[in-house]
């Protein structure tokens, strides 16, 4: 069997080591443009931060390729896939054949089209190069402007702020994190954040990045000027879907991907942030870019892929960062879509918490300050429990759990035999 896997990221690494675990003697090939195999993208922010090393960000030792008898190409982009032939051609003109292949190549961040983009200054983060980059151009107190509140602006603009940079936040939206966070949620990060000395401006764009050979300043659209010597755009990612291009493979927003992970194309999968599965709040497919998902679909690809037929559940978005000292995690539906969803929230000093039911189901939740039943909620949501007779514990600072025993001894059949002994175990031990 020739196993060839487009992609060395957390997907494409699953993916390999599950084959392996299965398939102890076939060929595996890894493609990847990057030069650093293994290394972490969901810790780039600690390292333009300065609190982690280059070394500290890899997640598997440097031997991973060695070790598991994978023959990596690094820095070697794949140009085209032929499934008509079972092969791929890589941009130096070489074939690679294939008997089961699986398209891990992630997301890339959307690029604005604002005059000016060219200018050195002007920096994505989505890879060890662009944060070594970035951080080579800090060789003295920089002003920075961030274009985007999402995820990505907000780590970065705070990885600078650590560094000692003066930050300012361009956001078109009406607040930052407009895409996890509701406007109560919003605003306790925002003033945590104006607190610390990072100024953050809502309902604007930039519309030009002036300078010479090096960025001096953008132009919002309202006329003001801002001095800078630095931009970062983040304005989010979507799928790199530019190798299917030219394929008979089903897309949507990503490649769309069944519960196998399998692509409508014979022998050919998809996993990571490419790939488009069921989500278990929306009920429907979707692209959930998050590293834990990317690392679990991999593994099932990779299961199924060597033979072993494993079933992927799905996933929901979650997302987490902590800003300041204020701890924040959104997950699912976070805002109601139409009838038959339910809000219900509870606030005090700097703490938040809302959750959102759909039909009984916990279907979404926002925790700001006080994130202990973060995991207990990721649990409710998986396992699609009836919590409407909960709400109020659910909301509370109470961590005695006990008083979700009966929910969970009520619906016993949709926990597994080990799931539902250590979970009945651990609540009746949280009344103790």
């Amino acid at each position: 069997m020739r196993y060839v896997i487009i992609g060395g990221s957390a997907a494409g690494i699953s993916a390999a080591e599950a084959i392996r675990f299965v398939d102890p003697t076939s060929e595996i090939q890894l493609f990847t443009w990057e030069h650093t195999p293994v290394y972490s993208r969901v810790l780039l922010s600690y390292y333009i931060a300065e609190i982690l090393s280059k070394e500290q960000l890899h997640f598997r030792p440097l031997d991973f390729f060695k070790e598991n008898r994978v023959t990596a190409h690094l820095g070697q982009k794949v140009e085209k896939i032929s499934p008509e032939t079972k092969s791929i051609r890589t941009e130096d003109g070489r074939d690679h054949p294939y008997d089961r292949l699986l398209i891990a190549t992630g997301a890339w961040p959307n690029l604005m089209d604002i005059p000016g983009k060219e200018k050195k200054g002007v920096f994505v983060v989505r890879n060890l190069e662009h944060a070594q980059a970035m951080v080579r151009h800090l060789v003295k107190p920089t002003p920075v402007c961030i274009l985007g509140g999402g995820l990505i602006g907000i780590r970065i603009g705070y990885a600078l702020s650590l560094r000692g940079l003066k930050v300012k936040l361009i956001i078109a939206s009406d607040r930052i994190l407009s895409q996890m966070l509701d406007l109560e949620a919003s605003t306790l990060v925002r003033e945590r954040m104006q607190e610390r000395g990072i100024d953050v401006i809502t309902g604007r764009n930039a519309v030009k990045i002036l300078g010479g050979e090096f960025v001096e300043s953008i132009v919002l659209d309202n006329g003001e000027k801002i001095d800078c010597q630095m931009v970062v755009v983040g304005k989010g990612v979507e799928p790199n879907l530019e190798i299917v291009s030219s394929t008979s493979i089903k897309t949507a927003e990503g490649i769309l991907a069944d519960e196998r992970m399998r692509t409508n194309l014979p022998d050919i999968y998809a996993a990571g942030d490419v790939a488009e599965t069921y989500d278990l709040c929306w009920e429907r497919t979707n692209v959930n870019a998050l590293w834990p998902v990317a690392f679990e679909q991999g593994r099932v690809a990779g299961l199924n892929m060597a033979g072993r037929e494993t079933k992927y559940e799905g996933s929901f978005r979650m997302n987490s960062l902590d800003v300041f000292g204020l701890p924040v995690i959104s997950m699912g539906i976070t805002r109601s879509e139409g009838p038959g969803y339910q809000e219900f929230r509870a606030s005090g000093k700097e703490m938040y918490r809302k959750i959102v039911l759909k039909g009984g189901r916990l279907v979404g939740a926002i925790l700001v300050g006080q994130v202990q039943k973060a995991g207990v909620l990721t649990m409710l949501m998986r396992k699609k429990l009836d919590v409407s007779g909960v709400v109020p514990f659910l909301l509370s600072k109470r961590l005695n759990f006990a008083e979700l025993l009966p929910l969970v001894k009520q619906n016993q059949e949709k926990f597994t035999e080990v799931e539902y002994r250590e979970l009945t175990q651990r609540f009746a031990a949280s009344k103790a």
